[in-house]
């Protein structure tokens, strides 16, 4: 079974319902009816089966960490980066800032959140199940471990380690290297990330067509030091406390700093781009000019993946729901939501202020726009936390439709979120892969 077909099944896999498993502190998957025998074999043999749980130690996780990085010398680290924008499996893209932490990281004595088992020095969650399976499926998918994890970076490095060779990058690598820092060089004073993700992917850089790829490149650019501030520098001028990047310029903002205080203004770190990528050519490139991809889009891990959805032609509007009702949104509300071609997710609405409506996802994934009696009550968290959002044009968004009203509040078994960011309606299709990895 290769890496396209694994994670083809972990996506069908993963798109189940959840079951809180007290003893883990996690949500275990269950296995689809249709799932054989001898596919979870398959999938076992490859060290990539469904809950596949760990839980990570502190100090244990800091010293494998370490360990690990030492393979590797940071020349090696930046190549498998450039290696990982095109050509190479995305894991790749996680040796670098993994190396970069693990150089810079101090000793430490566990110290955790009040209200947590995370270290507020370096992030790990002391003793919370983890799918290694599943953070592999979005190392692959959507890159880099988000906010600097190092747990989930050893499990990466481990992966890597497993590796016969380090990938070489292509010609078709180092122009995508140029082509990023150009997109990045040329945006429009003051922009932030979220626009700067859009250009990017508008220049169609790297072979996903998902938003939060690019999104999460750039997290990845700002961690390491290419897109930080001089108040929040990235890892290889000074390690920063989880704590530290963990704060925000405002409730809106959800990634982590240094991207959360950067914007286009402050541009890119130039002498932590020649520090990092000193073997390679970085200066500017015209994107008119594109050359032929190699390997095209198709034939690469995550294009080949994202290509085997069966997405169709373009989708008729569906009809209205018979139990949609009439009027604007109110509490108890449930709207469909079409994240793709044969893909409809639900929220939930559980309170409306100032034309705002606070939503979760509910459990389910629905080849086409669900029914009342479709729907499942129960909420869908994301992997390591409860999540809600208040969102505002829920009623003038296309393809979020309203399919129930007056349902009781959903069945939950973690507490309600500590924070609520503000969304536009129109981000819950994109949201939803944060709840629904396999979205």
């Amino acid at each position: 079974m290769d890496y396209v077909q694994q994670l083809k099944l972990l996506k069908h896999l993963y798109s189940g319902n959840t079951i809180w498993d007290k003893d883990l502190r996690a949500s275990r998957h269950t296995v689809p009816e249709d799932v054989t025998t001898e596919q979870l074999q398959a999938l076992e043999a490859a060290g990539h089966e469904p809950n596949r749980f760990v839980s990570p130690q502190h100090e244990k996780t800091i010293n494998e960490l370490r360990a690990l990085a030492e393979r590797w010398t940071l020349q090696d680290a930046a190549q498998a980066f450039v290696a990982s924008l095109w050509s190479a499996p995305m894991i790749w893209r996680s040796l670098l800032a993994g190396k970069l932490i693990a150089g810079s990281m101090p000793d430490h004595e566990y110290t955790p959140y009040p209200s947590s088992s995370t270290c507020q020095i370096c992030g790990v969650a002391v003793d919370d199940g983890v799918d290694t399976s599943l953070q592999w499926y979005w190392r692959m998918t959507n890159g880099t471990p988000l906010d600097g994890d190092i747990f989930g970076h050893v499990l990466a490095l481990k992966e890597m380690a497993a590796s016969q060779e380090l990938p070489v990058p292509n010609e078709y690598d180092r122009w995508t290297l140029r082509a990023v820092m150009r997109v990045l060089r040329n945006l429009p004073p003051k922009t932030r990330y979220s626009k700067a993700a859009d250009a990017l992917k508008k220049a169609q850089l790297l072979p996903s067509k998902k938003i939060y790829v690019y999104r999460d490149l750039l997290e990845t650019l700002a961690l390491i030091g290419i897109l930080d501030t001089p108040e929040q520098p990235g890892m290889i001028t000074a390690f920063t406390s989880y704590a530290e990047r963990d704060k925000r310029p405002n409730t809106r903002v959800e990634v982590q700093a240094p991207l959360a205080w950067w914007d286009s203004s402050v541009g890119i770190n130039e002498h932590n781009l020649s520090k990092i990528f000193a073997d390679y050519d970085y200066s500017d490139v015209s994107l008119e000019d594109k050359p032929e991809p190699n390997p095209p889009a198709m034939e690469t891990v995550v294009g080949a993946f994202e290509s085997r959805r069966g997405v169709g032609s373009k989708a008729k509007v569906p009809k209205k729901s018979p139990d949609a009702g009439t009027g604007e949104v109110q509490p108890g509300d449930v709207y469909a939501v079409k994240v793709l071609s044969g893909a409809w997710v639900t929220v939930y609405c559980h309170e409306v202020k100032d034309k705002r409506v606070i939503v979760e996802y509910l459990e389910g994934v629905f080849p086409e726009m669900p029914g009342k009696d479709e729907l499942i009550l129960t909420v869908r968290p994301r992997p390591d936390e409860r999540w809600q959002c208040s969102a505002i044009g829920i009623d003038s968004t296309s393809w979020v439709r309203r399919v129930a009203r007056d349902l009781p509040t959903p069945a939950a078994s973690q507490p309600k979120p500590d924070r609520v960011p503000f969304h536009s309606a129109k981000d819950l299709k994109h949201m939803a892969s944060w709840c629904f990895p396999d979205l």
